[in-house]
């Protein structure tokens, strides 16, 4: 592992405290101070407590623990959902002098060598890790301790929540090898059941939630229903001219993807499809010409999802229906990440219910079984919501954030208020 310029901060009081944070915040990311939910967050993990942090995207969630992580004594472990989110972060990290690294299978062993003596020699602030690889971490490491523990897009932890993954659920058993320290929850969606489920798989104990509202005032939202696949089509291309900004459209299937994005390519615009049938350099490389914006128009499957940080994008458009609010809210909410006014537009045909209620696994008789039958509702109460969303004449944004457990005073953009 290369040499870094190593960022070394000793808090001035025995248990630090905001102004520790600050500190910290100001001397490596140059910025003059904490929004209000970072402060409530940050706070809690330097008095050694547990939270469960559902802010919102682009409300400022990885300074909730890379902070901490450097305020504390010791070494600070970050579990992480995706290779690529891993190894952009730690590499804005260590170009600002933190000594963080991170632990993949893309590495060679030689690099994963290098990582791990540097974790014995205690040369390390923070390390990622991907949930597949906690369990071989804890045993290639016996005794390690670990003074705070972060889980990045928390929600995968959660089988009724979207973007499930499985290694998520023994990431309690990994808390417990590794001293049970203070751990962090953060996500950005996350329903009052999944909240729970995620309290419980990790063993918190007596956790601090920190909720800021999912409402974001400067989105617009939007849905009508086409007929012809080709009105449709058209449809979008017409407001891929008007927007003044970078556009993402999801589609539902790979496929789609390559034929969209030829046809947008055939009227003038730079687009460009996306999905996990591609290799990991070609993904990668299709994200860094969208965020430098040699990339007009993403046109991408839900896999273009955790860890796109573009502020500028002005539309999101969907050719379908996603089986999900969660994951609707989560992709939509990729517009307008700046602040500026954007617009998250539906574009929707009878054909695409009825495959949302497929790809939920919410069709037909309720499996045997609590487990499954719990699931199943959860998946068939969610696909309701959106069957709800695309048809209701009344606040779009209201039915979003009802889901979510919150209760919404003013609509602030919709179609159907709007009306």
């Amino acid at each position: 592992m290369a040499k870094i310029r190593s960022f070394q901060y000793a808090p001035r009081a025995a248990r630090p405290g905001l102004d520790d944070a600050r500190t910290v915040l100001r001397a490596v990311w140059q910025y003059p101070d904490f929004r209000y939910h970072q402060r409530k967050t940050i706070l809690t993990a330097l008095r050694g407590r547990d939270c469960l942090a559902v802010l919102p995207t682009g409300g400022g969630k990885s300074l909730c623990f890379q902070v901490p992580a450097l305020v504390l004594k010791g070494l600070s472990v970050v579990v992480s959902p995706l290779i690529s989110l891993m190894q952009d972060q730690v590499g804005a990290l260590r170009k600002r002098g933190v000594p963080a690294a991170y632990l993949s299978s893309t590495q060679s062993p030689v690099a994963q060598r290098a990582v791990r003596e540097a974790i014995r020699g205690g040369r390390l602030k923070l390390l990622y890790v991907a949930p597949e690889r906690v369990k071989r971490l804890s045993d290639a490491l016996p005794g390690m301790s670990v003074s705070f523990l972060a889980i990045d897009e928390a929600h995968c932890i959660s089988e009724w929540g979207h973007d499930f993954r499985p290694h998520f659920r023994t990431l309690g058993s990994f808390r417990g090898a590794v001293g049970n320290p203070p751990t962090m929850a953060v996500t950005a969606t996350a329903t009052p059941e999944t909240r729970s489920d995620i309290v419980q798989v990790l063993r918190l104990h007596r956790p601090v939630s920190v909720a800021q509202s999912f409402d974001r005032p400067n989105l617009f939202f939007a849905a009508r229903r086409f007929d012809r696949e080709g009105d449709r089509v058209r449809e979008a291309a017409k407001m891929v001219r008007a927007a003044a900004g970078t556009v993402i459209i999801y589609v539902p299937t790979r496929d789609r993807t390559d034929g969209v994005a030829s046809l947008l390519g055939r009227w003038g615009f730079e687009a460009a499809p996306y999905h996990a049938g591609l290799p990991p350099t070609a993904r990668r490389d299709l994200l860094e010409r969208f965020v430098t914006g040699r990339i007009d128009v993403m046109v991408a499957t839900n896999a273009f999802g955790m860890g796109i940080d573009k502020p500028d994008v002005r539309l999101v458009i969907h050719l379908g229906v996603p089986a999900r609010p969660e994951a609707y809210f989560q992709e939509a909410g990729r517009a307008g990440r700046d602040g500026e006014p954007s617009r998250c537009e539906m574009l929707w045909t009878r054909g695409d219910l009825v495959l949302a209620a497929r790809m939920a696994g919410a069709q037909g008789r309720r499996p045997a079984g609590n487990a499954s039958t719990s699931l199943w509702k959860a998946k068939k109460r969610g696909l309701n919501v959106m069957r709800g969303y695309v048809h209701t004449r009344r606040c779009r944004r209201r039915l979003l954030l009802a889901y979510l457990g919150e209760r919404l005073g003013r609509c602030s953009g919709c179609d159907g208020c709007l009306n």
